[in-house]
C-alpha cells in the first residue's frame, strides 16, 4: 500500500505543477499580446474611378460647347438732316448669340478623382462664343432715302451689335446656359462610371 500512496502523492502534485505552468504561461501569453498587439487586418475599398487622360482629352478637345442659343432681331435707325432734304436709313438685323464654355480655355487640375466616386470639374466662365453674331446675309433696309456712306452703314451694325448684346447677354440667360453645361458634363461624367458630379466655374 505504499508505493500506492506514494504514486498517488505523486500524481497529484504532477497535475499541480501542470496547473501552475499553465498559469505561467497564459501570463506571459498576455502580457506578449498587450506589449505587442497583433497586426489588424482589414479590407479597404477603393471607390476612386479610375479614368484615363485620353477620356480626359477627348472631354477638353470639344472646344467651344453651345448650351443655350438666343434667335433675335434689332431694328436701327439713322437720319442726317440736310438743307435740302433728309437722308434716312432703318435697317432690320437678324442675329444669333450662342451661349457656352470654351474648354480649350480649361485651366490645369480642371477634373480631379475625388474617392467616393466623385468627379470635380472646373470650367471656364460661360461666355458669348461668336462676336461675329449677326447674319450680314439676313440683314435688310426696311426704309432708305437720300446718301448713305459705308461709315454709316458700320455704325448702324455696331449699335445692332450693342443692343443685342445688352438685351441677350442677361444674367438669367447665362445662368440658364450654366445649368445646361451643368446636366451635360453630369451627364458625360456618369457614364464615365462617377456616382456625383461636382461642377464649378472659373470666378465663381
Amino acid at each position: 500500500m505504499t508505493w500506492r500512496k506514494a504514486i498517488g502523492s505523486l500524481l497529484r502534485w504532477w497535475w499541480v505543477g501542470a496547473a501552475a505552468i499553465v498559469a505561467v504561461a497564459v501570463a506571459y501569453i498576455y502580457k506578449g499580446v498587450t506589449d505587442n498587439p497583433p497586426v489588424s487586418l482589414r479590407v479597404v475599398h477603393n471607390t476612386r474611378i479610375d479614368v484615363t487622360p485620353e477620356q480626359i482629352m477627348a472631354v477638353r478637345d470639344i472646344g467651344q460647347w453651345e448650351f443655350l442659343t438666343i434667335n433675335t432681331e434689332e431694328v436701327v435707325e439713322w437720319e442726317h438732316k440736310r438743307t435740302f432734304g433728309t437722308d434716312r436709313l432703318v435697317r432690320i438685323y437678324q442675329g444669333t448669340l450662342r451661349l457656352g464654355v470654351d474648354m480649350q480655355k480649361v485651366s490645369d487640375g480642371w477634373f480631379v478623382s475625388l474617392p467616393d466616386s466623385t468627379a470635380q470639374l472646373t470650367l471656364p466662365p460661360v461666355s458669348l462664343l461668336d462676336e461675329r453674331f449677326i447674319d450680314e446675309a439676313r440683314t435688310r433696309s426696311f426704309y432708305e432715302r437720300g446718301t448713305v456712306t459705308p461709315d454709316v452703314l458700320d455704325q448702324l451694325y455696331a449699335q445692332a451689335q450693342q443692343k443685342m448684346r445688352r438685351r441677350c447677354l442677361t444674367p438669367q440667360n447665362m445662368q440658364a446656359a450654366e445649368t445646361n453645361a451643368r446636366q451635360q458634363f453630369e451627364r458625360i461624367f456618369r457614364q464615365m462610371g462617377f456616382k456625383r458630379v461636382i461642377v464649378k466655374f472659373d470666378g465663381k
